[in-house]
Parts: C-alpha cells; sequence; structure tokens
C-alpha cells in the first residue's frame, strides 16, 4: 500500500509518497479501503507549519476520506465488511464538549486519510448514505460538520432565522445550503461578482461584494 507523508511546515514540495504493508486491524478495529480523499485549508495550514493543533513527524496527510470497510477485528459490531463509510476527523470525540483528550485528529496528531489502506477505531467511522458518491461523502468531515455544529450547536437553526456566511469555502458553501434546508435566510458576503452569481446559483438569498461595498 501507498500513502503520502508530510512534516509540519515542508511545504507542498515536502510531501513524499511511502511505500508500507497493508494494517491488520486489532479488537473493535476496522482495515478501511479508502476510495476517496477531499482537501481542506487545514492541509495548507499543516504543509504551512501554521496548522493550531499537534502534527505527528512524517505524519499521513489528509483529515477527510471515505471508502469500504475490507476487514474487521474481534469485537466489532457497528459495521460490517462491505460498508461504506467516512471517517471522523476527530475520531476519539464522540459527543458532548470537545475536551484536549478528544482533540486528537486525522492528518494532525495521528496518521490521516491519504493512504489506500488505514485501520481506524469502529466508533470512527459514519455509513454513508446510499445515494452519496465517495467522492461526496469525503467532504463532510471538516468542511461539512464544522458548518453543522455552528449552525445546529449550541442555539440550533430555526426558520425562518437569518444566517450571514463569509465567503465562498466550503465551510460556508455548507452553511449556506444547510440554512436553506432548514428555511432560514442566507445572505453571503464575497469578493467578486463571479463568486456572486455562483453563490446565487446554490440559494443565496442575497450576497454581498465586500469589495465594492466595504460598509
Amino acid at each position: 500500500m501507498k500513502s503520502y507523508h508530510a512534516n509540519s511546515g515542508a511545504g507542498l514540495s515536502g510531501l513524499t509518497l511511502r511505500e508500507h504493508e497493508k494494517p491488520t486491524p486489532g479488537p473493535h478495529e476496522v482495515l478501511l479501503k479508502v476510495r476517496a480523499n477531499s482537501l481542506n485549508s487545514r492541509e495548507l495550514l499543516v504543509l504551512r507549519g501554521t496548522y493550531p493543533l499537534p502534527v505527528k513527524p512524517d505524519v499521513v496527510m489528509g483529515s477527510d476520506g471515505a471508502g469500504e470497510v475490507v476487514e474487521i477485528g474481534p469485537g466489532v459490531t457497528r459495521v460490517a465488511v462491505g460498508d461504506r463509510v467516512a471517517a471522523s476527523m476527530f475520531p476519539r470525540w464522540i459527543a458532548g464538549r470537545i475536551d484536549w483528550e478528544y482533540a486528537p485528529q486525522l492528518g494532525g496528531s495521528l496518521d490521516g486519510m491519504m493512504t489506500e489502506f488505514i485501520v481506524l477505531s469502529e466508533d470512527a467511522l459514519v455509513r454513508i448514505p446510499d445515494h452519496f458518491t465517495y467522492e461526496e461523502a469525503a467532504t463532510l468531515p471538516c468542511a461539512g460538520v464544522t458548518a453543522w455544529n455552528a449552525l445546529m450547536g449550541a442555539r440550533r437553526l430555526k426558520a425562518g432565522d437569518t444566517v450571514l456566511t463569509l465567503g465562498s469555502g466550503s465551510v460556508s458553501l455548507f452553511a449556506l445550503q444547510f440554512a436553506k434546508a432548514c428555511g432560514a435566510r442566507a445572505i453571503a458576503t464575497t469578493s467578486s461578482d463571479e463568486k456572486a452569481e455562483k453563490l446565487k446559483a446554490v440559494g443565496a438569498d442575497g450576497v454581498i461584494n465586500y469589495r465594492t461595498t466595504p460598509d
């Protein structure tokens, strides 16, 4: 199997492809064949050396991925061989408030998803709906969950609320679409008329170009 490694601050030129033996799952662990990855700005932060959470040396890159369960270890009950799943970016954070003990994250202090095979705890996996492709599911763990938590966390979004999204990055695009699905009004800011038209096309009720309208 092959995987992409890097060190914090090494830059894109420091990304290296390595070959390894395929790992074997232990008790309550699952061997996942990775079918798709998505990239987030956090990957650039790791490569630039500015990611705020710990990054292990020679880390396997990538927080986001989806794939197929190909082998299960003893005692696994949550998934079965053949299941299509996505991996949680914070595999130890199951519920409740985040705390430092739950902070280890894929592609940071833990080896990540830019690999052909990975062993993960069964608790770190979420089944993919049948209508999602692997590529679509791979976009959810970092950006999708961040947007969902922002809208549905401490103060749950209600129909009729107004949501302001900043820019046209992945978190904002998810938040805009979640807001519309909940019956909220969505206003987006952006830096160009071209991006404004794209934001309107995905459902924004109003768009403000902050370069031409700084106030």
